[in-house]
């Protein structure tokens, strides 16, 4: 690396990743002031059940009453306000004296979408019928992101009001709200009418009590008596200041672009693997190429991907250069360029971040109350302002950089996982990645899987904004649509996370055997130099590189069909090496018996390696790895006990019909779904941990290195060794 700007998004990931560690350790609430709401905050209320607390400071609460008192004081000269004495949207020609009424007249033209039967019922939906409400964790985080944004005195909402949200959470109250029928114009009117309806105790607002099996729906009413909570009713803009905002977006921006972020560094890590996968010659990685083309985010790829590779031993191209050689000269796109194609992509994620965390402590709803000294304005006046501020397109830009981002990574991904399956492009893995002694198809349907994936994520990548429709009497005639663009940039999150569990099976799976091929080559070489056959040492480099290159050609089924296009080969060299070394007198004699021992020796050292009889060990593979590459392997082959797929042998459909054992045979699936999960918590946690410490990140002094850790753990104290 080359200075600290050129980690920026590296650091800000893993400053997010810390963060959240941080909070679910520390058994602390998360305290809201309306000034320092963070995404690992949200993210920890949201999924990991801390709970959120308003701040006890007594200007907080000072600046909350003299948003009321305002608003009463301004009332009180006969003045017009947006929502508290007028209708709504197209409707504010209405005018009206019973301003409380009007509050709860908002929520029931506001409470009007589905909720379908199966979701009030959480333990009958044997049929999977697709949910039409919103997961728990996006209304959680809605929830404490209103609340953190009404609390900056702007708004004219009681603190009461708010406390009684808060409580909600913390006694694990989670309102039913509907997927769709949000356009995110004057805010998420109708998700938080929901929430405000549930609030309020409306009876025909369900919630979700409890998390689990011991999770129950009521109404809302129910819930709210039995939990000892009880409502305050709602004063005259409170219903209004409640819905008319931004947050079930911002929230549910906030749990994407955390998992987005990971992902994206995720994909660099990915790319290391695949190079090691391919055995590469990676100096495309090198920090001259990127310093000369000077962009921030091409520059950092390079590096997350050069300190991912430090110490690999299946690549060539950084500690030590290829000068000579034979096959593919240069990698091909797929990895060589993947610093200028992911670097773009985060320079926009890092302005996405930082779009969503202004929008977590902005006041969005309307109209607005200057009560409260703000920098750089006048003093406060008093007066009632109308504006826009809960068009969400703050945060629709945000999702849709990226899910384009994710687009980009997915496809980067795709492509490297056709070219190390494939075995004209893979550098002489079998075809399939067969690591059997039979015919094989192993991991042809995960290629075919990739492609799906691939197509749905690029049917996703069409920016949402694009498709904006005029609502509400033609009052929001533009909307953002923010919501809709988060629900699909979150079908993304789960779609590329797929693609990198497919990526990073297809890479273990791959590098064990690439592992297999080098040991092999290794014990011919050894074995040849100790046969006493008089060979020279340029001949022996001769043989090998004809045993190396027919064994590479021939890989398009498994290894047993390997062995006689191997052996094949060596006549003619063979034949050269005896003319030149002057023995053509008993050139057919020698020729037949040299080529007999060193097919021979390729044959008997094929059988001692490869399966069923596999010479390699997890640790021998994890030594052969970079530092960030290496904790993903033993974290898959070790904490998940994913092991090498070996095709049918592995089915427990081909065992069981077999009378084989079949008890720990798994289909390709299962183990994919094993590491498909572990992605959501503690693989990506290993990621983060080995970034962590790549980084070189000081504690008491001391540098301290995951990935080394992690080697010495396994036992290869990182070097190589079989």
């Amino acid at each position: 690396m080359t200075g600290a700007k050129t980690a920026e998004h590296a650091s800000s990931t893993l400053s997010l990743w810390r963060n959240l560690q941080s909070i679910k350790k520390s058994l602390k609430p998360v305290v809201l002031d309306g000034t320092a709401l963070t995404i690992p905050d949200v993210i920890a209320v949201a999924r990991h059940a801390v709970q959120p607390s308003i701040s006890r400071d007594g200007e907080l609460a000072k600046r909350l009453q003299r948003s009321v008192e305002c608003l009463s004081a301004y009332l009180a000269k006969d003045t017009v306000v947006y929502g508290v004495n007028t209708g709504f949207g197209g409707s504010a020609d209405v005018r009206t004296d019973d301003m409380l009424d009007l509050q709860i007249g908002l929520l029931q033209h506001q409470n009007c979408a589905i909720v379908s039967p199966h979701d009030k019922d959480v333990n009958n939906n044997a049929e999977r019928l697709p949910s039409d409400v919103m997961q728990p964790e996006w209304v959680r985080g809605a929830m404490v992101t209103r609340a953190n944004q009404n609390i900056r005195g702007h708004s004219a909402v009681r603190l009461e009001v708010l406390e009684g949200l808060i409580a909600m959470l913390n006694k694990d109250i989670v309102p039913l709200v509907p997927l769709r029928g949000t356009i995110s114009a004057s805010g998420d009117l109708m998700p938080m009418g929901y929430i405000a309806g549930a609030l309020m105790g409306n009876p025909d607002v369900f919630v979700q009590v409890g998390r689990g099996k011991q999770a129950r729906v009521l109404p809302a009413s129910q819930a709210l008596q039995e939990t000892g909570l009880y409502t305050t009713g709602l004063g005259p803009k409170e219903g209004l200041a409640l819905i008319n905002g931004t947050a079930p977006s911002c929230s549910l921006a906030s749990l994407v672009l955390y998992d987005a972020q990971q992902l994206a560094y995720l994909s660099q890590v990915c790319t290391a693997f695949a190079s090691e996968a391919m055995a590469g010659n990676v100096d495309w990685a090198a920090p001259f190429i990127h310093a000369i083309r000077p962009h921030p985010g091409q520059i950092e790829v390079a590096a997350n991907i050069r300190r991912a590779l430090r110490g690999s031993q299946l690549v060539v191209g950084l500690e030590k250069r290829k000068h000579s050689g034979n096959g593919l000269w240069q990698d091909r796109y797929s990895t060589r360029t993947a610093p200028q194609w992911v670097g773009p992509y985060l320079e926009d994620l890092l302005l996405a971040q930082r779009q969503i965390e202004t929008e977590l402590n902005s006041t969005s709803d309307n109209p607005l109350v200057d009560a409260t000294p703000l920098p750089g304005c006048p003093p406060p006046s008093g007066e009632v302002f109308s504006g826009g501020n809960f068009q969400a397109v703050a945060i629709t830009s945000a999702m849709d950089k990226t899910r384009l981002a994710l687009q980009m990574i997915g496809r980067m991904m795709f492509s490297q996982v056709s070219e190390i399956i494939h075995p004209s492009t893979n550098n002489g893995l079998e075809a399939n990645l067969n690591a059997s002694d039979k015919a094989n198809f192993t991991f042809k349907g995960m290629d075919i899987n990739m492609s799906a994936y691939m197509s749905e994520l690029a049917a996703l990548a069409h920016p949402v904004s694009a498709h904006v429709m005029s609502a509400e009497m033609h009052n929001q005639g533009i909307n953002s649509l923010a919501f809709v663009s988060a629900r699909r940039t979150m079908e993304a999150v789960s779609i590329v996370r797929m693609m990198a569990a497919c990526h990073l099976y297809v890479c273990t799976q791959a590098v064990d055997l690439r592992a297999c091929h080098l040991l092999f080559f290794d014990e011919v070489s050894s074995k040849l130099a100790n046969a006493g056959m008089g060979i020279s040492e340029d001949g022996h480099k001769k043989i090998m590189e004809t045993i190396e290159l027919a064994w590479k050609a021939a890989n398009e089924s498994h290894w047993c069909d390997r062995i006689k296009p191997t052996s094949d080969a060596l006549w003619s060299v063979l034949a050269k090496l005896l003319a030149e070394e002057g023995q053509s007198g008993s050139s057919l004699a020698s020729l037949a018996d040299w080529h007999s021992k060193i097919a021979a020796i390729v044959e008997e050292t094929a059988r001692g390696v490869f399966y069923p009889n596999l010479a390699i060990t997890t640790r021998h593979v994890a030594s052969l790895l970079g530092d960030g590459t290496a904790p993903i392997y033993n974290h898959i082959r070790e904490t998940l006990e994913v092991p090498l797929h070996c095709g049918l042998d592995d089915d427990p459909l081909y065992c069981h019909r077999r009378g084989l054992p079949y008890e720990k045979k798994k289909t390709l699936g299962s183990w994919l779904g094993f590491i498909h999960e572990s992605l959501k918590g503690d693989l990506m946690d290993e990621v983060m941990g080995a970034l962590d410490g790549g980084i070189d990140v000081r504690r008491n002094g001391v540098t301290v290195s995951a990935v080394n850790g992690a080697k010495e753990a396994n036992g290869t104290n990182g070097t190589n060794g079989y």
